[in-house]
């Protein structure tokens, strides 16, 4: 059985959070921030991945966010014993927080909701970092917004009316939002 070492767990996730969030070229990651890069037509479903893709981009920056700062948010999946076994050998803290949870194997690990990550941001790491409170303030307004609006409709199941890519929104909301997120990644 082979082991896979997760120390870099928070450092592959981030990537992965850029890669969804920039991989149809409408954002860009340029010198540690999101910015528009072009904006051509989508035709419905190549929008609707777009929001899925960006939605799930936030809920992995946050969920990079806790890990990188040693804040614990998983919790162990039952009856998951099976797959590839893990270890984090040049992380202590992670190291020390699977010993903990009792987790052996990646199919074990259950990091939750993009919820229950925001309420661990929120008890754990806001007010503990040099970050603008008023910037921890607008991130959960505009998480609770995305979660209202886009993240769990576009998540599972296709509405035509969803089938565009609105900039306003993506300026306004989606792209402040990942930027004051990779700003907490790097307190």
């Amino acid at each position: 059985m082979k082991t896979i070492d997760i120390s870099q767990l928070h450092t592959e996730n981030h990537r992965y959070a850029v890669h969804l969030a920039t991989h149809q070229n409408i954002l860009i990651y340029k010198n540690g921030i999101f910015v528009l890069d072009r904006v051509s037509e989508q035709d419905p479903f190549e929008a609707v991945d777009f929001w899925r893709d960006l939605s799930l981009s936030v809920e992995i920056l946050l969920k990079s966010c806790l890990l990188k700062h040693h804040i614990p948010f998983f919790k162990k999946r039952a009856h998951c014993e099976y797959g590839n076994k893990i270890t984090a050998i040049d992380n202590p803290w992670l190291k020390e927080t699977l010993k903990d949870l009792q987790i052996d194997y990646i199919a074990q690990i259950n990091t939750g909701t993009i919820s229950t990550a925001l309420k661990s941001v929120q008890e754990e790491l806001f007010g503990k970092t040099a970050f603008d409170p008023q910037k921890e303030i607008l991130i959960s307004e505009m998480i609770y917004i995305i979660i209202r609006t886009r993240r769990n409709r576009n998540s599972h199941f296709f509405f035509p009316n969803q089938g565009s890519v609105e900039m306003a929104e993506v300026e306004m909301l989606y792209l402040p939002l990942l930027n004051m997120l990779e700003e907490l990644y790097n307190v």
